[in-house]
Order: C-alpha cells, then structure tokens, then sequence
C-alpha cells in the first residue's frame, strides 16, 4: 500500500528567519515544496493529492483485467478504451502496446508537453507553467475540437513517481485566476484526474512499452452528461492513437536507429 503524507517542517535561512516548506511522502519518495514556491502549496498540494488517487485507482482489484464495474466503450485494432461510473463522473480507462520503452515514452510526456501539438491533431497547445520540485509541476493545456466537443482548456498540477519500474503521472485542476485567468476563446474545464502509467513490455522491455491512459473530466459549458460520455471514449481512443502512431513512426526510429 502506497502511503502519501504532507508535513509542514521549517528551516531557519541565514537571516535568521523561519521559512515554511510542504513535504510530500508518496511511493517510497520524499519531496519538499522550496521556499521560493510557498504561494504554490495548494497546487503542490494538488499534486499529492492526485497521485495519491491515481495509486489508488492503478491498485483496485479490478483495474488491470477490467472486470468489476469496467464496461467496454470502444477499440480499435491497437487501443482498447473501457469506462466506469463513479461518483465524481465517467472513467475511461484506455490501453495500447507502444514501440518505444516505458522510460522514454515517459520522459516524452514529462519533458516534451510543450512540443505535443505539433503532431497530436487533439492538442492546440500545451506548455508548462512552472515546474515546483523535481517530481511536481503545473501545467495549461487546450485542445481543438473533437467530434462534438469545441475546445476546452485545463489548468492543472501534476506529479510523476516511478514505482516497481512503472513510470506514472497524474494530474488534476487547479485554480489560479490571477495568474492564469480563462481563456476566451475555449470552456475551461475540471479535470477531475489523468494518468498516464507506462511500464516495460514484457516481450521487448528496452524497446516496447505497455501504456495506461485514465482521465475522468467535468467538460462545463453547454454540454449534456449524456452527450459527452457517448464521445469521450472516441476521443480518448483518438488521442492515443496519436500518441502511438508518433511514438512508433518519429519516436522509435531517432530512438533506436538500428531497430526496424
């Protein structure tokens, strides 16, 4: 059982002042918010908090068969997308073989946000925003449309942890209107949570990966519940065949040069 725990600890500075620092204790490592960054503890406390959720959602009995309450919401001949009703809303759940390794696949996703529109035809923009201690940042993201959805965007906090060779992010909204405020042109939405877990292939695990893909989603605006869960399995399917498609095609052969 992963265990998360917040601390408030102190440190006296060269002055001779006190300063506040947050700790976070999640998946065997430990992690303090600087005190450069004290105005960002409710977003470093979103970050705790969401990997928290998506250990926890990753570890249900259930998940990695998709039996339970997990129903089959639409595939493809590579990507496979279930969901799940639950309180806070819909959970898509989606998987699909990746020929890049779970390393790199990861560090694609945690380095290269900003460069993500250029080939995935979902994504308008997406950047980091600030990036608080080496495992935790925040980020905004806006999409274009997609099916019947018109773009949405999402402020959100985001943690990555490494765990028994797996690499996972998890990410949640956040709310920082002075700093960031709404967008005209798009429907801010609440990102209840996204995971992404990338873990070793077991037939090729230097080259190939296994990829997870969960996101629940309040998309606000003019939109029926109803609406948006008959679309938004087709969309999650979409983006990660996106991610597949670059991965293997751009990816994997600048990665491995050698390999076919």
């Amino acid at each position: 059982m992963y265990r998360l725990l917040f601390v408030l600890t102190c440190k006296v500075s060269s002055h001779g002042t006190r300063e506040m620092v947050k700790t976070i204790a999640i998946g065997g490592l430990e992690e303090h918010l600087p005190a450069e960054h004290a105005q960002y503890e409710d977003v470093f406390t979103a970050a705790g908090d969401v990997m928290k959720h998506a250990l926890d959602i990753l570890n249900e009995p259930d998940y990695e068969e998709k039996k339970g309450g997990w129903k089959l919401d639409c595939s493809s001949p590579d990507v496979t997308i279930h969901y799940m009703d639950k309180s806070s809303g819909r959970y898509f759940a989606g998987r699909c073989k990746i020929k890049i390794s779970a390393k790199d696949m990861n560090a694609e996703f945690w380095d290269n946000l900003d460069r993500n529109h250029e080939w995935n035809d979902n994504i308008r923009q997406a950047r980091r925003v600030k990036k608080l201690s080496a495992n935790t940042d925040y980020f905004h993201y806006t999409s274009n449309d997609v099916f019947i959805i018109k773009s949405r965007e999402v402020l959100a906090a985001r943690a990555f942890r490494e765990i028994n060779g797996s690499y996972i992010l998890a990410s949640r909204s956040i709310a920082l209107p002075k700093e960031i405020p709404e967008s005209k042109g798009s429907v801010r939405a609440h990102l209840h949570i996204s995971v992404s877990r990338t873990r070793p292939d077991p037939e090729d695990p230097a080259h190939s990966c296994i990829y997870d893909y969960v996101i629940c989603t309040d998309l606000k605006g003019m939109m029926f519940r109803s609406a948006v869960n008959q679309v938004m399995g087709r969309a999650t399917l979409k983006d990660m065949e996106n991610i597949r498609q670059h991965a293997n095609t751009v990816l994997r052969p600048k990665l491995y040069p050698g390999l076919q």
